[in-house]
């Protein structure tokens, strides 16, 4: 009977706080789109209407989504744990035998399903919608790049090469900018076309009123950056790994291994985050209101992505194995959390 009794409060406490972790990440999502769309609004053109507009932001909000994952699962377990106990259930638990560590974890199997649920709907389906969105963007942002002449620009040694037309081998339009070692341009030439093969540019340059053909390097690959590498799926992030193995850039591989490390662990840091904080504020949940709960569950939600961003900085920074950067954050709330139980 006992059991059966334990069988129904913690199942009751799992579902209760699946279901308020995801009413918290939708809140979140809402209030996130409001600000996200009301900036956009500045972007309104002749190429881009108001209605394409919304389309775009609505279409690329879920993916955005999974930056608030662990805050809104730290928030939901907080909220869940104050109604449960406002309703007498986590004093019998206690009285059950239920150590503090144990209900924590317990009322953390609902968000941690919820994680592995939104994630991988991210892999499936967000970022097909962001994708979307971003396709719509580009095409309006090429539109009035062509009218510009908008060029592709890349910094290499003491050279500044901008090229049009990078999707070709036959490339019209090449500005080249020379540097000194101080830093002062020491020439710049515009050159009517260039030959793109086997990420190196071939020129014509007038050098002393003379043609003479150079030859620099030129990537055929876009510069990757994470904001790029984050709107990706787990899958092209593996292949375009192994697409980057075999080159020479091994900040742009670095970077790819930190977005694979980010999407696997989030869910990993989301159970994490609410064991740590769960023995920060085991006590105030047993006094506290939920006003309390959802205040502390901003600011250590807060400062934990603060100083994982940090490690993830660190780590790429000073080139060291960049798995330790999403290990330790997540070993250093298991420490402390198990040290704060202790005390209770």
């Amino acid at each position: 009977m006992i059991r059966q009794g334990m069988s129904t409060y913690t199942k009751h406490l799992i579902r209760r706080s699946f279901s308020i972790s995801l009413f918290v990440w939708l809140t979140i999502l809402c209030l996130d789109f409001t600000v996200s769309f009301v900036t956009e609004l500045e972007n309104l053109s002749d190429a881009t209407s108001f209605l394409s507009l919304l389309l775009m932001t609505m279409l690329e909000q879920p993916h955005k989504g999974l930056q608030y994952l662990e805050t809104s699962m730290l928030i939901g377990t907080l909220i869940a744990l104050t109604l449960f106990n406002q309703q007498g259930n986590l004093i019998f638990l206690r009285s059950l035998g239920f150590a503090p560590a144990k209900i924590v974890l317990i009322a953390g199997i609902g968000p941690l399903l919820l994680s592995f649920i939104l994630v991988n709907l991210d892999e499936f389906v967000f970022i097909s919608l962001t994708d979307k969105s971003n396709l719509s963007q580009k095409i309006s942002i090429e539109a009035n790049q062509l009218d510009q002449g908008a060029y592709s620009w890349q910094l290499n040694e003491q050279n500044l090469i901008g090229v049009q037309n990078l999707g070709t081998n036959q490339i019209t339009g090449v500005q080249l900018i020379e540097f000194n070692e101080t830093g002062e341009v020491i020439r710049a030439e515009r050159l009517a076309s260039g030959l793109l093969k086997g990420n190196q540019l071939t020129v014509q340059s007038l050098a002393n009123a003379s043609p003479m053909t150079r030859v620099f390097p030129f990537l055929l690959k876009p510069p990757l950056d994470r904001k790029s590498l984050e709107r990706s799926s787990l899958r092209s992030l593996l292949n375009l790994k192994k697409s980057y193995a075999t080159d020479n850039s091994k900040s742009d591989l670095r970077l790819i291994e930190s977005a694979i490390y980010a999407k696997i662990f989030l869910p990993i840091s989301a159970i994490g985050i609410i064991f740590f904080a769960g023995s920060l504020i085991f006590g105030l949940v047993r006094s506290g209101g939920i006003g309390r709960q959802v205040m502390f569950g901003i600011f250590f939600g807060l400062l934990f992505d603060l100083t994982k961003d940090l490690f993830v900085a660190s780590f790429l920074t000073y080139q060291w194995p960049i798995v330790l950067a999403y290990l330790l954050p997540i070993l250093g709330l298991a420490l402390g959390g198990w040290a704060g139980y202790r005390r209770l």
